[in-house]
């Protein structure tokens, strides 16, 4: 699966972004509901991953239903660790999500620190999860901005 990894430089992400400018408002749309749908799936594989965790799980369930899928994005955004989401101890899912997602060796609310994956550590649900979907997600909305890219042309 490491082999499969693909990814883009920063040239061509504003080369991808800048063709965005190029496009008509409802090539636009369609853009935008693609990477929205993809978002979402993301964001769901990411909630059953943290609803298989059992040390801290709940926090990591909390954590994952908080996401924030951006509607108006088109390249497909979503975010975690917000301060309106609290816990009852004072803490929010933007304080705690590292410890939670990257464990920790000095807090012993946190599971233990994850395995070293080149020069940080792995995680245990949000990361490995965009890991193990990347290729998947990065193949269908390859093909669904060509298909809008036909139709425009």
């Amino acid at each position: 699966m490491a082999s499969d990894v693909i990814s883009y430089d920063r040239a061509e992400l504003r080369r991808i972004t800048g063709a965005f400018k190029a496009m008509d408002q409802e090539a636009t749309d369609q853009a935008r509901e693609v990477s929205s749908q993809l978002a979402t799936y993301a964001s769901e594989q990411i909630k059953s991953a943290a609803r298989t965790r059992t040390k801290a799980g709940e926090v990591a369930r909390r954590v994952a239903d908080g996401v924030s899928v951006s509607k108006t994005s088109k390249i497909g955004e979503f975010s975690y660790g917000f301060a309106r989401q609290k816990f009852s101890g004072g803490g929010t899912t933007q304080i705690l999500w590292p410890g939670i997602e990257f464990g920790s060796r000095r807090f012993k609310q946190f599971p233990r620190r994850s395995l070293n994956l080149g020069r940080g550590a792995s995680g245990y649900f949000i990361y490995p999860t965009l890991r193990r979907i990347q290729p998947n997600i990065v193949r269908q909305w390859e093909s669904a901005f060509a298909n809008i890219v036909k139709e425009f042309d």
